[in-house]
């Protein structure tokens, strides 16, 4: 059954898991946070497939993220920095932009399933993950920074693991939109073990480049 949900299109995108930072200074926003606040409710995020993040209309995509404020910081000129927890992916089934100053949706909710051979790919994940951390922390000229913690990316279902990796991957905002709509956990894996893979290596180029010019750490 539809349910009906207000939209704060954004420039990025918010996997189930993820905390978000935000700063709301519209005022439909601000109305949209006050109403979400009185009643203890969600909103989705949803990425701006064309349009503005600020002023107008943006067109949103059509998959996105129930978001439960977790944090509020009122300012004293109305607007307020917050905080926001991502709950569960859903579908725009029907926008509504004559009602309310920001976007209405009727939204569905998508299932979580598995897929084949997820709990083997979220392994496989969580050791490229850690192999992407370290190589971006060598790439910072931070080699000695503690490790990853592996149990902890482990922990939880493989969708779980799926959008933590998902949240702390460093790409682009249409490839983090891709993630968010893979129809299961065993594809979303497959398709951040090929990122991970991808990025790793341009790293590691980059260390190469960089000690060939006698600039940059060892990568050990």
């Amino acid at each position: 059954m539809a349910e009906l949900l207000p939209l704060f299109p954004l420039n990025t995108v918010l996997f189930p898991g993820m905390l978000l930072p935000l700063h709301v200074f519209e005022p439909r926003y601000r109305l949209l946070v006050r109403r979400c606040l009185d009643k203890q409710q969600p909103f989705g995020i949803v990425l701006i497939e064309s349009g503005a993040e600020v002023g107008g209309i943006a067109v949103p995509k059509t998959v996105g993220t129930t978001a439960e404020i977790v944090g509020n910081q009122p300012l004293p000129d109305g607007r307020s920095f917050i905080v926001v927890n991502g709950l569960r992916r859903f579908h725009v089934d029907q926008l509504i932009d004559d009602e309310e100053p920001y976007l209405l949706a009727k939204v569905s909710y998508l299932a979580e399933d598995e897929g084949a051979g997820a709990s083997e790919l979220a392994d496989r994940a969580a050791d490229a993950f850690t192999e992407y951390l370290l190589a971006a922390l060598a790439a910072a000229d931070e080699p000695h920074s503690e490790a990853p913690d592996l149990d902890a990316m482990r922990h939880g279902t493989p969708a779980d693991v799926a959008y933590r990796i998902a949240a702390g991957l460093a790409i682009d905002a249409l490839e983090r939109q891709r993630l968010l709509e893979a129809p299961n956990a065993q594809e979303r894996l497959t398709s951040e073990i090929r990122l991970l893979e991808r990025e790793s290596t341009l790293l590691k180029e980059l260390l190469l480049r960089l000690r060939a010019r006698g600039e940059g750490p060892t990568l050990n």
